[in-house]
C-alpha cells in the first residue's frame, strides 16, 4: 500500500485492524506492488471515474512488475449485485473472487440484499457488507423535442432550454403530461406541440433509475403502478416498471444508449448521467445540440422559483464539475418520512439517501456512486471462486485511493463528476469522505 494521503485521516486509519495477515492500512507505508490484478463490475454511471480517472493513476505506480493492476467492467449496478449473489440467480453469480473482486452501484442495496450477499458466505463468520460512498453525480434530464420545435425558458427567458417543474417532471414519467403542449415553454412556428412525449428509460435494473426514482417519490408519494408508489419501484433490483408501459416508452442499455436514442428520437425525454450524456455531442454545441436547438439538456426547479443545470459549466462541449456541491442529502423512508443524513457508517443501509428537492445553490437531482466491499472475504471464498490476500491487497489499496486526497481530487479534472462532501471544501459538511476511509479500513481478508 502505497502512502495515499487521506484527508487528516491517516491517524483513524492507522488504528484500524485490517486482517490477520498484517495488511498495513490506506495510507501507511507497506512493501510494493505485492497485492494481485482485479476486476471490479457493475454501475455504468461511475464507469467514467474509473477509467478516465482513477484506473490509469493507480495502475502506473505498478505498471512496471505488472501487479496490482485494476480493470473496471461497465455493466449496471443490478447486474454488478447480482454477480455478488443478489436474488440468488445462479447463471449471474461470480463469486467474490479475482474476476469479481468488488461491486460499484450507484442503487445500493437494501438490508434484504445484502443478507442475500452475505448468504454466499462458506462458512457463515458474521461479515458484513461495506456501502463505500465515492462520488456525487448529477442526473440530467435529456431532451429532444418533435421536429420544428425549440424551446423558451430559463432564468429571465434568457437561455432556449426547457426549465421543468417537480409536477411537470413527475407528470410526464407518470404519464399523466403525454403531450408535448402540456409542458411550458415549448415553442416554434412550426412546432408540433400535441406530438406524444416519449419517455426513454433504461432496459436493465439501474442505478440511475433508482436515483431518478426516489427524486420523483419527494414529488409524489402516491402509488404510481397498481399499489406501488416511485419509492417501492426503485427499490426492485430489476426497477423497469413504469406507469402505462405500453404507451410512449421506449427502452435503452446503459445511459450512453440512452443519450444515443434520445439524440437520434424527435419527441423524447430521458435521465441520463450527465457524465456519460455529455460524451454525446449531440446535445453541446458542437454537435449541434444545446440551448436555442430541439436537443439539449433541462434545468430543474430549485425552491420553486429558481432553477438549476447539472452541470457547473452549462451545455459547453467541454466536461466540468456536477454542480452537488452545495447539495442537501436527507435519508427518506417508504412513508416518505425524512431521517438524519448521513448513514453513521459504511456498515449502515445507504439505500434511503436521496437528494432534498428543495435546493437553494445545487442541481436538485444529484446522487452518490458507491463501491461494495467485504469486511471478511475469506469466508467467502469456495473452490469454484477462489479469493486470496493478494486480491484483498489491492481491493483495499484501490479503494483506499478512491477516497483520498489524491483520488477526489482526480474528480476535479473535468469528468462531470464531483468529490464527496468534506470538511475542508465546505465548513459544517456531512464528512462522507471520512465515513468512507473508515470504511476502506474494514476491508479485510
Amino acid at each position: 500500500m502505497r502512502g495515499w494521503k487521506i484527508r487528516g485521516f491517516a491517524a483513524v486509519l492507522a488504528a484500524a485492524s485490517v486482517s490477520a495477515v498484517g495488511f498495513a492500512t490506506p495510507g501507511a507505508a507497506s512493501a510494493a506492488c505485492t497485492g494481485a490484478n482485479i476486476e471490479g463490475n457493475g454501475a455504468s454511471v461511475e464507469a467514467n471515474a474509473h477509467k478516465e480517472a482513477w484506473e490509469p493513476t493507480f495502475n502506473k505506480k505498478c505498471a512496471e512488475s505488472k501487479t496490482e493492476q485494476v480493470t473496471y467492467l461497465s455493466t449496471s449496478s443490478n447486474k454488478g449485485l447480482e454477480s455478488w449473489g443478489v436474488l440468488h440467480l445462479a447463471e449471474k453469480f461470480k463469486g467474490f473472487g479475482v474476476a469479481n473482486a468488488f461491486v460499484a452501484a450507484d442503487d445500493p442495496p437494501n438490508a434484504a440484499q445484502e443478507a442475500e450477499i452475505l448468504e454466499e458466505e462458506n462458512p457463515v463468520s458474521g461479515a458484513k457488507v461495506l456501502t463505500i460512498p465515492v462520488l456525487q453525480y448529477a442526473v440530467a434530464i435529456a431532451v429532444h423535442l418533435p421536429e420544428g420545435c425549440t424551446a423558451e425558458g430559463g432564468k429571465k427567458g434568457a437561455v432556449k432550454r426547457l426549465i421543468l417543474s417537480d409536477a411537470t417532471l413527475q407528470g410526464i414519467f407518470a404519464h399523466t403530461i403525454t403531450k408535448w403542449e402540456q409542458v411550458p415553454g415549448v415553442v416554434g412556428a412550426s412546432c408540433n406541440k400535441s406530438a406524444p412525449i416519449v419517455r426513454v428509460v433504461r432496459k436493465e435494473g439501474a442505478g440511475a433509475t433508482s436515483t431518478f426514482e426516489k427524486f420523483l417519490f419527494e414529488i409524489n408519494k402516491e402509488p404510481v403502478v397498481g399499489s406501488e408508489t416511485w419509492n417501492q419501484l426503485a427499490e426492485h433490483v430489476e426497477n423497469i416498471t413504469w406507469p402505462d408501459e405500453g404507451e410512449n416508452l421506449l427502452r435503452a442499455e446503459k445511459g450512453s444508449g440512452m443519450a444515443s436514442l434520445i439524440a437520434k428520437t424527435a419527441g423524447t425525454i430521458g435521465y441520463v448521467n450527465l457524465s456519460e450524456l455529455r460524451q454525446n455531442a449531440a446535445f453541446t454545441p458542437t454537435g449541434g445540440g444545446g440551448a436555442g436547438t430541439s436537443i439539449f439538456w433541462a434545468e430543474l426547479d430549485s425552491k420553486g422559483t429558481k432553477y438549476q443545470d447539472p452541470s457547473t459549466n452549462g451545455e459547453e462541449n467541454t466536461a466540468a464539475d456536477a454542480n452537488c456541491a452545495n447539495e442537501s442529502y436527507i435519508t427518506l423512508n417508504a412513508s416518505g418520512k425524512a431521517g438524519k443524513f448521513p448513514p453513521p457508517s459504511t456498515e449502515s443501509e445507504w439505500n434511503e439517501v436521496t437528494a432534498s428537492t428543495t435546493q437553494k445553490a445545487s442541481y436538485p437531482l444529484c446522487g452518490f456512486a458507491y463501491v461494495l466491499s467485504l469486511t471478511d472475504f475469506a469466508n467467502f471464498s469456495e473452490e469454484k471462486f477462489p479469493t486470496s490476500a493478494a486480491e484483498v491487497e489491492t481491493v483495499q489499496n484501490y479503494l483506499g485511493f478512491t477516497v483520498s486526497t489524491e483520488g477526489q481530487t482526480l474528480l476535479d479534472e473535468k469528468h462531470d463528476f464531483l468529490e464527496l462532501p468534506n470538511s475542508e471544501a465546505k465548513k459544517g459538511a456531512d464528512n462522507v469522505d471520512k465515513i468512507a476511509q473508515q470504511g476502506v479500513a474494514k476491508i479485510a481478508y
